[in-house]
């Protein structure tokens, strides 16, 4: 007796345990538990992609939508997209709900997806691509601009110098086996329906600099051609005290034209420290 009274509480328990798990969306579709339908909300990153998800059994279930689940666009012109975030909708029995997800593109060369235009899911993206995208859901970082880019350099091979974020850059950084960047280069994008939202157009160079003075000098710090010609000044022939000096620069890059320069430190006519970047 005691031996079947707890056989029933154990059966209970898994009842109660399978019933209160969340079930991966391409698993209930693939089941015939629900059916799923995406549209673009206009644009290539931020809460871009709608889904419209109906329960078609009579019981609740819970549906997990993961990180790194991509959408393929039905207009071949158009970007792909991939979720950056995870989230877990509660769907009522014979309900629908709909949920804007963040997403970011995965084709930095195709046209921005427009409102209402139609995806289909996919598959869940596999190897740094969907590393990426796991660490942005854990991190939170969807939100942030920085998280286009950072799915731009594992899916398009897109430079890790334009993500605008320290510890993101670095993750991916040393995730593709690639240099820690040391400054960031901010580009133009747009997310007018139709056109690529990657632009070759460098808009903004910037990063952190420090250096250590024995005596007091007057100094240059600033933007120059690989020539020694000076196109920016950050600070030009400014008295600087001893001691250790730490600042953030910003040139504005848009109007110049790429290539190579150096970012410099002056002090009458002499080079006390440089860095070669590109843009």
């Amino acid at each position: 007796m005691k031996k079947s009274i707890l056989l029933s509480i154990l059966f209970l328990c898994s009842t109660f345990f399978l019933q209160a798990k969340s079930i991966l969306l391409m698993e209930a579709v693939e089941r015939g538990l629900v059916e799923i339908t995406a549209e673009g909300e206009g644009g290539h990153t931020g809460k871009c992609l709608k889904l419209k998800i109906k329960n078609l059994n009579k019981k609740k279930i819970d549906i997990q939508i993961p990180a790194g689940l991509i959408f393929n666009s039905n207009d071949e012109g158009h970007q792909d997209l991939m979720t950056t975030e995870d989230k877990v909708l509660a769907l009522e029995g014979n309900k629908t709900r709909i949920s804007k997800m963040y997403a970011a593109c995965v084709q930095a060369p195709k046209g921005s997806p427009t409102v209402g235009s139609g995806f289909n899911m996919s598959m869940l993206a596999a190897g740094h691509l969907l590393q990426v995208a796991e660490f942005l859901a854990k991190e939170k970082l969807y939100k942030d601009e920085a998280a286009q880019y950072a799915v731009w350099a594992a899916s398009d091979d897109k430079r890790v110098e334009n993500i605008d974020h320290t510890k993101l850059a670095n993750f991916v950084a040393d995730l593709l086996g690639k240099p820690r960047p040391e400054y960031v280069v901010v580009q133009k994008t747009t997310s007018l329906p139709g056109e690529p939202a990657y632009q070759e157009a460098p808009s903004i160079l910037k990063g952190r600099w420090q250096f250590k003075m024995d005596e007091d000098k007057m100094m240059t710090f600033g933007l120059y051609t690989l020539d020694g010609e000076l196109k920016h000044a950050f600070f030009k022939n400014k008295k600087k005290v001893k001691g250790l000096h730490k600042f953030g620069f910003t040139f504005k890059v848009f109007n110049m034209p790429q290539g190579e320069y150096y970012i410099r430190l002056m002090s009458g006519g002499e080079i006390v420290e440089e860095m070669k970047v590109q843009f």
